[in-house]
Order: C-alpha cells, then structure tokens, then sequence
C-alpha cells in the first residue's frame, strides 16, 4: 500500500532538518527538460536492427545486440549519447527545487549535466564524480557530490549502457557499489524518475537486505498510478493496476516506499510543499544598533542571545545579516 503525502513530507523534511536526506535520480527526472528516455535513446539503433522499440521491454539487450553486429564496436553508441545529451538542455523546476534544499548527496543513472547544473545555478559547489579514480578525491568547500553511476556524456566510451556492462559492473565498478551501499544504510533516498530495473541497483539493494536481515533504512520513491486512459482495453488497465500493486509491496522488501501520484505535475508540487515548509523554519534576524537606551548594550544583546537560543531550540534555522550590535549577538 502506497503511503500517504503528507506523511512522506513530513518524514523528508526530517531528514531534510537532521541534515541526511539524499536523491536518487532517474531518466524521469531529466525527460521535462527535453533530455530522451531509455526508449527514444535507442529507437534509431532498434531500426537498424528492424526491431520495434516498443515491442521490446529488454533495452539493454537492443544496445547489445547493435554492439555485437558491429562488430564489438560501440563508435556508433557514443555518439547516439553525445548527440543526445551533450548541449541544449536546461534543468527544470524539478532540478531547481531540489537544488534550493540542503541535499547533499545526488545518485543518478543519467549521462546529462542537469543536476550539476541546477546545483551551480543556486551558486553551489558541486563535486561531480563520473568514473571510480574520482571517487578517491575531494573538492574542496563542496556543497554536493554527485555521484554517476552509468558515467558521463563528456565520456561516453566509458558509460553504462550495453549488458556486458552489466555484467561486469561488479568487478569494474566496485567502488561505487561499496559507496551506493553505504550511502543507502546511512541516508534517506527519494527516487525521482527511477524504474527500479536496473540490475546493478537490484545486486546492492538485494545484498544489504540479505546482510541486514530486515534492518534496512527507510526510502521512498514516485510511481505513477495507472490511468484509465493508459490502455484502450479495460482488462488490461486491470492487469496493470494489479502488476503495480504487486511492484510496491515488492519494494518494501527493501524498506522502499511509494509515494503514488496520478500525474506526473504532482512530483512539483510535493516538492514545492516540501521547500516551502522547510523554509518556514528559517528565521532572519538582522538589523543595527548605535545605541542601547534605555537598558543599555548587554541587555540589549543579552536578550537578542536568548531569542535566537530559544528558536533554534523549538527547530528553527537562524540566519543573520551580522548588522553591528546584532550579528554579534546573534552568534
């Protein structure tokens, strides 16, 4: 059973207010802002192939297969990724919002720049990590780590896309099972624009639940319901509906739960609620003094000491404009 909005909301800002909320980001989360999905990437290689793309559900196969007959040659598929993801694209209200908050840690399977984008845009320091040996290093001052687990547009020979990636991914790619796992133990993950098909998420997820025997920490994740309108036969809205219902029970094997909208503008405007309600905990105290009549300057600070103990003790944020006789006391 799905869980309530407002009870996610009020569980993320938590996280949010305890400073260890992190996104897990998907294709969804890019597709507003014009970048392709997994589909539309891989439509034009399906034809050569004189296969239907959407009759095929294994795309990662379709990506093999035009490897193998290309003679193991993947030149064409790192163009296919440069060409879709290297120019043109702006992040979008989605990625904005998320950039406001004080989210620390990003995972994404996607190849585009839009979260590192996003993050610089609100003037913040983003570490960006595309490959294994980046991990070893640290900007400093950062404000994020973006962590791309399938690589990056800028190096497409290196990406994640073809099954023998896959499969190798374990041996290959280690370092970022071994961060993704400890991140998922230690952080509160919200999965946008994520299918939970990936194989090397199902091998990290599956083996923390196994070693934590039912201990897992608690995430959350956007599904889309099934709509009336999605299918033109009514037993096969049924069918989907009941295949849905199945998928989020099976998620919270992994202490994953679902936030189900029934479009896809509602992801905005849970993420709207949750900005603005996390900003109502902060408090702007500013202002000057030159004078302190009629109790003097140490009464004055005194209780200016004491208002902004007494906030910070009932939850609130506190932000001051170091005004002379003020800032000071603020701090």
């Amino acid at each position: 059973m799905p869980i309530q909005k407002d009870i996610f909301i009020d569980n993320y800002l938590q996280a949010l207010n305890n400073g260890d909320a992190a996104i897990f980001a998907g294709a969804g989360l890019s597709v507003p802002s014009g970048c392709v999905n997994w589909k539309q990437l891989l439509n034009g290689i399906a034809a050569e192939l004189a296969l239907d793309i959407e009759k095929e559900s294994d795309l990662v196969a379709i990506a093999q297969y035009h490897y193998n007959k290309s003679g193991n040659n993947r030149t064409k598929l790192n163009e296919i990724i440069r060409d879709a993801f290297q120019t043109g694209k702006f992040p979008n209200e989605n990625h904005n919002i998320l950039a406001h908050l004080p989210i620390s840690t990003y995972w994404t399977t996607n190849y585009d720049k839009l979260i590192e984008k996003s993050l610089e845009n609100n003037g913040k320091i983003c570490d960006v990590k595309p490959c294994c040996a980046s991990l070893t290093t640290s900007l400093k001052g950062r404000d994020a780590v973006v962590y791309k687990m399938h690589g990056d547009v800028d190096r497409p020979e290196e990406s994640v896309l073809i099954r023998d990636d896959y499969e190798s991914y374990y041996h290959q790619k280690t370092p970022f099972i071994n961060a993704l796992a400890g991140d998922l133990m230690t952080k509160t993950f919200l999965f946008i624009g994520f299918s939970f098909t990936d194989p090397n998420f199902s091998y990290i997820c599956t083996h923390l639940r196994t070693h934590l025997k039912g201990n897992m920490r608690g995430h959350y994740c956007f599904l889309k319901d099934i709509s009336d309108t999605d299918y033109p036969d009514r037993n096969q809205v049924e069918y989907e509906k009941r295949k849905l219902s199945y998928f989020i029970d099976d998620l919270k094997r992994f202490n994953i739960k679902t936030v189900l909208i029934k479009e896809y503008s509602e992801i905005t405007e849970i993420l709207q609620s949750i900005r603005r309600r996390y900003n109502s905990r902060t408090v702007y105290i500013s202002g000057a003094a030159a004078e302190y009549k009629p109790n003097g300057k140490e009464a004055y600070e005194k209780f200016i000491s004491k208002l902004s103990g007494r906030l910070i003790c009932e939850g609130y944020k506190i932000v001051s404009g170091y005004g002379l006789g003020v800032g000071s006391a603020v701090m």
